[in-house]
């Protein structure tokens, strides 16, 4: 696990509780750093430094070695292209005016500069701020240390869960590193809704911890734990959610975490599974999928939650 001793080779910057809160309004959408643990948070804080640019400035110059990320706090910027084949020590040299066609714009809480750290190459875009800006940068060094251990035990961790995951032990261990990628981590407090009945359902969901009920016609007639399942039939059959389901006050941490796949992902990677999640659909709460019973299921079965195989419900 990354930690702040292990960033000691690299610089620290001291912040004040009001300067933490507002990086981590800035980090808090952004995908890349939103997955990372506390010890990895708390050495991102430490390794971030403010920068400020004024209107026009260059903060990111095409064909120019890659020495920082950056999240944007505030302000807005132009990403700006060359043409194709522009060689990268012509592009270093372009200034404001001459650094090719606009492609994109940046606000707060955008991300970029991070491709040319992960992959040691050259900055592939030119970004010019249009206002003042305040960003928050991280140094190449941190980045790759903080990130690259983040990815490494995120693998780790997912891959031993979804081998305890009945569905997904049909999956090659290929296939499983692919969901692992594709795959993004979601905390519900108690209390707080995941999907509602009736909604059309763009995701899937694996619960990692804790306890979520479903509810159907006001009542609860299911919790669902770690390793079971839900949302999949309102993608096979694009189909309404059957069911509302909410993280359980039950739940030991108070939270429900959940591993959640898009549609696209859930169909190009677990496509292959569907005759799998259709036959237990039908063996667990009736053959078609648009009045699905929720019935006991006997001791043992993956309904009853009492054997290794529970998993997912016909909430879509």
């Amino acid at each position: 696990m990354s930690s702040t001793a292990e960033l000691s080779g690299s610089a620290q910057f001291p912040k004040t509780e009001h300067q933490k809160e507002r990086l981590m309004a800035a980090l808090t959408p952004n995908l890349l750093f939103r997955q990372l643990e506390n010890e990895q948070v708390q050495s991102l804080l430490l390794a971030m430094r403010e920068m400020r640019f004024a209107k026009g400035d260059v903060v990111i110059q095409q064909g120019d070695d890659g020495d920082f990320c950056y999240v944007a706090e505030s302000g807005t910027l132009d990403v700006f292209l060359q043409p194709p084949g522009t060689p990268a020590e012509v592009a270093v040299r372009a200034r404001p005016g001459e650094m090719g066609q606009k492609i994109a714009s940046y606000g707060p809480g955008a991300t970029f500069g991070e491709l040319a750290l992960l992959y040691m190459q050259p900055r592939a875009a030119s970004v010019v701020a249009t206002s003042d800006c305040v960003l928050w940068a991280l140094d190449r060094v941190s980045f790759r240390s903080i990130m690259a251990h983040s990815d490494l035990k995120r693998r780790v961790m997912l891959d031993s869960f979804m081998k305890q995951v009945p569905l997904l032990q049909h999956l090659r261990e290929d296939e499983r590193l692919r969901v692992c990628d594709a795959i993004e981590f979601v905390e519900y407090p108690a209390g707080e809704t995941v999907l509602h009945e009736g909604d059309i359902g763009t995701q899937f969901f694996l619960i990692v911890n804790g306890v979520a009920e479903v509810i159907k016609q006001n009542k609860t007639v299911s919790l669902l734990q770690r390793g079971d399942y839900f949302g999949e039939l309102a993608l096979l059959h694009r189909a309404p959610r059957a069911a509302t389901v909410v993280a359980s006050e039950s739940s030991p941490s108070g939270k429900l975490r959940v591993g959640v796949l898009q549609e696209d992902a859930f169909t190009r990677l677990l496509g292959p599974l569907s005759d799998i999640m259709n036959r237990h659909a039908a063996m667990h709460y009736g053959s078609t999928p648009e009045a699905p019973a929720a019935t006991e299921a006997p001791p043992g079965s993956p309904r009853s939650g009492q054997g290794p195989t529970s998993q997912g419900l016909d909430c879509r």
